[in-house]
């Protein structure tokens, strides 16, 4: 599905929505995985951390602010987005 900010979506050729700023936010960073800067450890969204608490479904921007890489421990600045 090709989703744009303010792009009406279509289902049976009715308009569903339309995008707000905020969703489209959201829905570009909701699947993207990041990369622990130290260790190489990958956050997965759809994997989530279930050992520290972490449900699956949950986005690298909404992990607390006093999330930390399980493997080394490092904070949530020191992750890079995955290409």
């Amino acid at each position: 599905m090709d989703l744009k900010f303010g792009k009406e979506i279509y289902f049976e050729k009715k308009p569903l929505f339309k995008i707000t700023k905020l969703q489209f936010k959201k829905l570009q960073t909701m699947d993207k995985k990041y990369v622990c800067d130290v260790c190489d450890w990958v956050y997965d969204p759809a994997v989530g951390d279930p050992d520290n608490g972490i449900a699956p479904g949950t986005s690298f921007e909404d992990l607390p602010d006093d999330f930390v890489c399980p493997l080394c421990g490092v904070g949530k600045d020191q992750f890079s987005p995955v290409d």
